[in-house]
């Protein structure tokens, strides 16, 4: 191993305390960097040394890494060195727990077959294991005693005491740190779910104003409607009263369809538990529910599905595939014949998402509509087709989901490609 001995870290000099003092003030410390630092320069107070080093275990690398140098002609730092269980003096002295001794290295049958790293004015040394409940955190060298005399029994033992208050205050301080960060990751948690929670109560909110909403209009708009029919019956075929008569008609079953859509969403806002579903099998039972439809008899599913389950957080999800099988086939009409074509549903995991792709091989979204399209009551559909809602519905129960959706282009410019993102969740028992 080689020093770097440049002045790049210059602690405060530690004067000669009693044991008691060193360890009060070891306990003292939050900082995990400022203990290394201050326990090295501790230790070798103890023992009368002005050289040594202190290497922490790195678990995930399996090596120690040096994380405080004091060399004999001053504080410096060890670059990058590493060293592994076993290898060299102290991977040995780790290796078997037991602080070592060493008086003259030249003459220690122990260690004679291991060379040892660097230049130092004295074959004595100290070599201690850092542990704490039997765990193995790091290693200690005190390499050289100011008056280069040998190190005995005494200094040994006084650092090996010293050593096991090192390792306490270190295992403190990476109990509060964990302490913090678990603190954090709990605090980010209830945060996050208390967001969840203020949007799920929107969506109530919302659901339950759209219901109140839908019954209000719904009776005075059956009686406008039953009003009409009885005009037209008392109306002349080609009078000028007539066709005003069947544009009021259209008008008013506009607005019974927002009515309907309205009431379809708020039993899915209000009415709708969240659960957790398969995703394939909410989009089974969507192509199930349309599947006595006639808009959809010459329309053909394509399933691409990976050969493994997905689960999703549902807040209502059918509805969304419903509503966007349904727009679909109205855009596979373009010539006002039955609709043909073929609808292709993707599903991946990626990352911690589900992702959903629905193409449908139909006219299209022009570019200067993509911006609205989930505007509610924004319908490109002719005048009394299309209320503009169904996607303004399911953009909020995919949210309400957790998840996202969107437009997205496609290569070949044919047809529609909305994309759902869901987070995946573990299957409930």
């Amino acid at each position: 191993m080689s020093l770097d001995t440049k002045q790049d870290h210059i602690s405060e000099p530690v004067f000669s305390l009693p044991l008691e003092e060193y360890s009060a003030a070891l306990y003292r410390m939050i900082d995990l960097d400022e203990l290394v630092q201050f326990a090295l320069d501790s230790i070798l107070a103890i023992a009368e040394a002005h050289s040594g080093s202190l290497f922490l275990w790195d678990e995930s690398a399996k090596e120690f890494v040096a994380r405080a140098v004091r060399a004999s002609n001053g504080p410096s730092r060890l670059r990058d060195v590493r060293i592994r269980l076993r290898e060299g003096i102290a991977g040995k002295v780790a290796e078997k727990g037991h602080s070592v001794l060493v008086t003259d290295i030249q003459r220690d049958h122990r260690f004679s077959d291991i060379p040892r790293s660097g230049r130092y004015n004295s074959p004595s040394f100290i070599c201690l294991p850092l542990t704490i409940n039997n765990k193995l955190i790091g290693v200690i060298n005190i390499t050289e005693k100011e008056s280069l005399l040998p190190f005995d029994q005494e200094d040994s033992k006084m650092a090996e005491s010293f050593s096991k208050h090192i390792s306490s205050a270190y295992e403190n301080i990476r109990i509060r740190q964990r302490l913090q960060e678990e603190n954090l990751a709990l605090h980010s948690r209830v945060h996050e779910l208390s967001e969840k929670v203020k949007q799920q109560d929107s969506f109530v909110s919302t659901g339950k104003l759209a219901s109140h909403l839908a019954h209000e209009l719904n009776n005075p708009l059956d009686a406008i409607r039953r009003f009409v029919n009885l005009a037209l019956d008392e109306s002349l075929e080609d009078s000028l009263t007539r066709e005003y008569l069947l544009k009021a008609k259209k008008g008013i079953r506009r607005a019974v369809n927002v009515i309907r859509g309205l009431l379809q969403f708020s039993r899915t806002s209000v009415g709708t538990p969240f659960r957790t579903s398969e995703i394939h099998q909410v989009i089974e039972q969507s192509i199930e529910s349309i599947s006595h439809d006639h808009h959809f008899e010459k329309i053909a599913f394509q399933k691409n599905f990976p050969g493994h389950s997905l689960f999703v957080q549902d807040g209502g999800l059918q509805l969304v595939f419903k509503n966007l099988f349904e727009n679909s086939a109205h855009a596979m009409n373009g010539d006002g014949s039955q609709p043909t074509g073929k609808v292709i549903l993707t599903t991946r995991r990626e990352g911690d998402g589900v992702v959903i792709q629905i193409q449908d091989s139909g006219r299209g979204i022009p570019e200067h509509v993509k911006p609205r399209i989930f505007e509610p009551f924004f319908t490109t559909k002719p005048g009394g087709e299309g209320t503009g809602i169904g996607l303004a519905i399911s953009k909020e129960i995919v949210e309400r989901s957790g998840g996202k959706i969107s437009v997205e282009h496609t290569e070949d410019q044919q047809g529609a490609l909305f994309q759902i993102v869901l987070p995946c969740v573990s299957r409930t028992p």
